[in-house]
């Protein structure tokens, strides 16, 4: 049987398990879910019911539309419930580095993007390429900027991942979002390859068959000196069959107005775009042991320009003036995506049977100037006049995922995970850069001017077995040990030709490349009282092995990129006090980074390699403080010391690295503060005012010497939004203000070439929000 024959089998076969078996909800580690009710009604009961409602939250909870132990929106809250170790567990228990924000939190600070939050969370960042809906996910600083040959961390939706190769992050709206993990370190032996630096799990709301409930909120949104919108989205849950089976179904629109202005065609606000989505879930629990979870959800998110500035090159100074750029067209960008996914759960007793399925498929269009680049080009080749070039790009990533494990109830002084996992991803690319008509955007004759094209198919499989088991010494003090073996094999065939390569089409390259990797993981922890906990922690991960990206590498070049790996070391404490009035969570940690896949030009030929080692030193924590009955503050902070150690000449030559440079586009320091009162005026109303500070400090898009790229000093940026509400009953008005100083802050920047302009992605101008929103 080959790999691709057990991919589609496991996965298929846990569809087909997933269709036939439904099951109940996971058992909570330690113990059965009862027990973890039980605990967590104490915890509320040891912290006040009102307090441990609002601590986090920042607002009264809303009738039945959540629980109340998940509106924490800070991971500081000892209380939160969690399933990022696959056990559903308090997250003060979890011995690991984790982030919790809870919907209401995230809706409450205008959060709508992967950058809004990643902004709250201390060790995450995102490489922001200008246009929504696409970025890649950087966690505890692993990063080599443009050099990236794939992304370091992951996102998960719900049981999805969203492609262990792919850029393209999603973007779902809140509207249904219970909450968001953000797991820190690499988490090789549950959630597999590509997550060197972490996991990001966006967790959905399941439809709930005890009542009839739903939610509906309407936005207007104003930019100074830039572009209007407004959205609308909607929510119902349904019980179709009482305490049996429910579906809930939501639906959004969103206009995003535009802020920057393109000099070459004299358009303002550019940037402008659109989100449009929709969601269904059903949940059917035939009997108490039994629960089956079918999700499906589509998404398209659109703009007609980019979130750019021309800078003079390798500066932050505007050529044209804030918040403008040249073009020769509107270039936009659309991404689609959609997913399918189904998750049962059979409580066995002893523990709980999960298997899983999904389906996901991201289709992503993007379109960019090219003529900097190749201006030099045009009369060489003898381009019509009035011609321009463009860099038509067209990414389609389908993913099939499969997953069966068992997870046990504590059995005396042992708890136990084991589980088998496969998935296939199927990758079609193309990449033109063409001669344009300037007015009518169309291509010049055809292909007759077809600079160059790459045409790329790639099939990435993956199986796994992992498990890891927890040895109890005490009830206070335990052990635990994971693994997990991954057995992949990565394909692609690759056609490239243009007139740059004296041909419309070269032989295809192909390659085949296999890995065998194992990923470890161990943990120490202690318990001294039942609401603090203290950990030791190492765990190792890895990104895949991939083909060599040039066409004609020559014949010392590696023919294909081995994966690289890391080692985190930590330790970390978490918890309460005060009744739960405080809450705190701290880590510090050190991370080796070994055999790092880099992109650079060798010998005037672009090529991927393993150029060397990094590590990494850092320290995060996170604080929440309830000072009074309505007043609450939420504190964070990251500290991140990335670094080359040790780099081959041959990059050092291509990329401009040395021995003790940072790594690109991580800076070492980010904050934020967060501050919210609640002012009582009746009986049913009250009114809301916060504040909210966001700080990062300077950072480098490159290496000192890099090229093509040249590297750009991005300075600190730090910003504060303010907003006002009030709340009577399940009805809510706010009214926002955010980036008040309306900083123009830099948060990446792309130059190709010595003497061209610097493409840098700027953040969006002072912004004003009115936002009302009902549930019922």
């Amino acid at each position: 049987m080959t790999i691709r024959t057990l991919t589609t089998t496991l996965a298929c076969g846990a569809c087909l398990l997933a269709f036939a078996t439904p099951a109940q909800a996971r058992d909570a580690g330690g113990g059965s879910e009862a027990a973890l009710d039980a605990q967590l009604g104490a915890d509320a009961a040891e912290a006040g019911d009102a307090q441990g409602a609002t601590a986090q939250d920042g607002g009264t909870p809303q009738a039945g539309e959540d629980d109340p132990q998940l509106l924490a929106a800070d991971s500081g809250s000892a209380d939160i419930v969690v399933t990022a170790s696959k056990r559903t567990q308090k997250l003060r228990d979890v011995p690991s580095a984790i982030t919790v924000l809870s919907s209401d939190f995230l809706e409450q600070q205008g959060a709508n993007t992967i950058r809004d939050y990643a902004t709250l969370t201390p060790g995450l960042l995102v490489r922001d390429q200008g246009n929504p809906g696409v970025g890649t996910v950087i966690i505890r600083g692993l990063s080599t900027g443009s050099g990236s040959q794939s992304a370091t961390s992951v996102v998960y939706f719900d049981e999805i991942p969203f492609g262990s190769n792919s850029y393209v992050a999603p973007q779902p709206e809140l509207a249904d979002i219970e909450s968001i993990e953000v797991l820190k370190g690499p988490q090789g032996t549950l959630y597999g390859a590509s997550n060197l630096g972490g996991v990001v799990r966006i967790i959905s709301k399941k439809a709930d068959a005890s009542r009839f409930s739903g939610n509906a909120r309407v936005e207007a949104t104003a930019i100074d000196g830039g572009g209007s919108g407004y959205m609308a989205r909607a929510t119902l849950n349904i019980p179709i069959v009482v305490d049996r089976l429910a579906a809930r179904v939501s639906g959004f629109y969103r206009k995003v107005p535009g802020f920057t202005d393109n000099v070459g065609t004299n358009n303002k606000n550019v940037n402008d775009g659109e989100s449009v989505g929709a969601r269904i879930a059903l949940r059917w629990t035939p009997t108490d042991n039994l629960s089956v979870d079918v999700t499906g959800q589509i998404q398209r998110i659109s703009a007609d320009g980019y979130a750019y500035q021309a800078n003079a090159n390798g500066t932050i100074d505007p050529i044209y003036g804030p918040r403008q750029y040249n073009m020769f067209f509107d270039a936009g960008s659309e991404v689609k995506y959609k997913t399918v996914a189904v998750t049962i759960d059979y409580d066995l007793g002893i523990g709980t049977l999960t298997a899983t399925g999904s389906y996901n498929q991201s289709l992503s269009y993007f379109d960019r100037d090219t003529n900097g680049p190749f201006a030099s080009l045009l009369p060489l080749f003898n381009y019509p006049a009035g011609t321009g070039l463009a860099l038509p790009t067209h990414i389609d990533i389908g993913k099939t995922t499969g997953e069966v494990r068992f997870v046990s109830n504590r059995l005396g002084r042992i708890e136990f995970l084991a589980g088998a996992f496969a998935t296939r991803e199927d990758k079609d690319g193309t990449v033109r850069v063409n001669a344009y008509d300037a007015a009518t955007m169309t291509p010049v004759a055809g292909d007759a001017f077809l600079l160059l094209r790459s045409d790329v198919v790639g099939k990435y499989d993956e199986v796994a077995a992992f498990g890891n088991a927890t040895f109890y010494f005490t009830d206070d003090l335990d052990v635990t040990g994971g693994l997990r073996y991954s057995h992949i094999e990565n394909y692609n065939a690759s056609i490239s030709g243009g007139l740059l390569y004296g041909a419309p089409s070269l032989p295809p390259r192909v390659t085949d490349h296999t890995d065998n990797v194992v990923t470890y993981l161990a943990t120490l922890r202690w318990r001294p009282t039942s609401r603090i906990s203290a950990f030791i922690r190492a765990a190792s991960g890895f990104r895949p092995g991939i083909a060599q990206n040039n066409p004609n590498p020559p014949p010392d070049a590696q023919t294909s990129i081995r994966p690289d790996t890391v080692w985190n070391y930590e330790a970390g404490l978490k918890g309460s006090a005060f009744g739960g009035k405080l809450n705190f969570d701290a880590s510090i940690y050190h991370i080796d980074w070994k055999d790092v896949q880099l992109t650079g030009v060798y010998n005037g030929l672009v090529l991927g390699a393993n150029a060397g080692k990094a590590e990494v030193d850092g320290a995060e924590a996170s604080v929440s403080l309830l000072p009074t009955e309505n007043l609450t503050l939420r504190g964070s902070v990251g500290y991140a010391d990335a670094r080359i150690t040790r780099i081959s000449p041959q990059a050092t030559a291509s990329v401009g690295a040395r021995a003790g440079d940072p790594l690109p586009l991580n800076p070492k320091w980010t904050a934020s503060l967060v501050a919210d009162q609640r002012v009582p005026l009746a009986a049913d109303l009250e009114a809301e005012f916060g504040a909210t500070l966001r700080y990062e400090s300077k950072k480098f898009t490159a290496y000192p010497g890099s090229r093509p790229d040249v590297n750009v000093r991005l300075p600190s940026i730090t910003t504060v939004d303010l907003r006002a509400g009030l709340r009577h009953g399940n009805f809510h008005l706010q009214f926002r203000a955010e980036n008040i100083f309306d900083r123009n802050g830099v948060i990446n920047s792309l130059t190709t070439g010595a003497t061209l302009p610097s493409n840098a992605t700027i953040i969006r101008p002072r912004t004003f929000i009115l936002a009302a929103s009902a549930e019922f």
